[in-house]
């Protein structure tokens, strides 16, 4: 809040008001306990309920669900010819 070349200006009062700011704020950042609330139910719809099959890492982008595959992008690029798809292109 203060620069440094002005510490000698201020006085002792304003000093100790910026000490305990900086408690202050310290504390309450300590004691700050995240909303639990957002994830007190589990996600039943949306990318975030499906996962890949093979590794199991949660949807979102790159998750394969065409004829109910539901793997990620890269794990299908691996498995594909041994699945019965080909590439054409």
């Amino acid at each position: 809040l203060y620069p440094a070349r002005n510490r000698s200006n201020r006085t002792k009062l304003q000093l100790i008001n910026y000490i305990s700011s900086q408690e202050y704020i310290s504390t309450m950042a300590e004691t700050r306990k995240p909303n639990k609330l957002y994830a007190t139910h589990p996600k039943g719809y949306g990318k975030g309920s499906r996962a890949c099959r093979v590794t199991g890492r949660e949807g979102g982008m790159g998750l394969v669900r065409k004829y109910g595959i539901n793997m990620k992008r890269q794990v299908f690029r691996e498995r594909a010819l041994d699945m019965g798809f080909k590439k054409y292109s």
